[in-house]
């Protein structure tokens, strides 16, 4: 299930679920553009601060895991992590491309009452004739996540699966936030 998700502050929640992924999503409001799914008793929550910012000032975006299980659970995926960040502006298609992850296979725990917490990272790769290379030269060149203007969705995705070894039943957490980018 792709869902996407936007809320303001004063904890408005819109959430609305779509089919594919290429829906467009709800735009956020100014101050927090905000989201929860829960699937398999993992919650993912991510924010992004603020969902309204001039071109070239940095978003905050965090993700958040929990479980709602008495006992660690135990999480195999890449060893780069199980959370993953992309971003699409919506008006032309302009794209940092899918997250890139190792090909290995980790061993990752959710502690019971204690979130794992995840700030925005970036990954991925663009050869020198691919058409967003310009634009993925400047963003992976910025640490920070500065966009240029347009609407912009964030993706975030948690991907492994249940217990060691890769084998067990896969996580298919997905949230998109939408924040503008005023030039």
């Amino acid at each position: 299930m792709h869902l996407v998700l936007a809320a303001s502050a004063a904890a408005f929640l819109l959430a609305a679920c779509v089919a594919a992924p290429s829906a467009v999503p709800t735009p956020s409001t100014p101050e927090l553009a905000a989201g929860t799914v829960t699937e398999q008793g993992i919650t993912l929550a991510v924010a992004a601060r603020p969902a309204v910012v001039p071109a070239g000032q940095p978003i905050e975006v965090e993700a958040t895991l929990t479980h709602d299980g008495p006992e660690p659970l135990v999480v195999s995926g890449s060893g780069s992590g199980i959370v993953f960040f992309s971003v699409t502006r919506l008006e032309d298609g302009l794209s940092s491309g899918p997250p890139a992850m190792e090909g290995d296979c980790a061993r990752h725990e959710l502690r019971a009452g204690e979130p794992l917490v995840v700030p925005f990272s970036k990954s991925g790769g663009y050869g020198p004739d691919d058409p967003n290379a310009e634009f993925m030269e400047l963003y992976f060149a910025d640490p920070d996540l500065t966009l240029p203007a347009g609407s912009w969705r964030i993706d975030v995705t948690v991907s492994g699966q249940l217990g060691e070894g890769c084998e067990g039943e896969p996580l298919g957490h997905e949230i998109s936030l939408v924040v503008t980018v005023t030039d």
